[in-house]
């Protein structure tokens, strides 16, 4: 089986700031170029519930 390189430790600990700021984890993922299954295995239960980006995706459709 190949295996990507884990990110390197600083580009965790951005994910981990930008998380903990209240970013998704598909802004993260955008932000710092870390898949979002890496993100989910790094840092499980942090980042947006379906629910909030459900949310937000229903205010920002209002909006337009």
């Amino acid at each position: 089986m190949n295996r990507r390189t884990p990110p390197p430790p600083e580009l965790l600990h951005r994910a981990a700031q930008l998380l903990a700021d209240g970013a998704s984890q598909h802004e993260t993922q955008r932000t710092t170029g870390i898949s979002r299954t890496t993100l989910r295995k790094h840092f499980p239960g942090q980042g947006w519930t379906p629910k909030q980006g459900g949310d937000f995706a229903a205010m920002v459709r209002k909006d337009y």
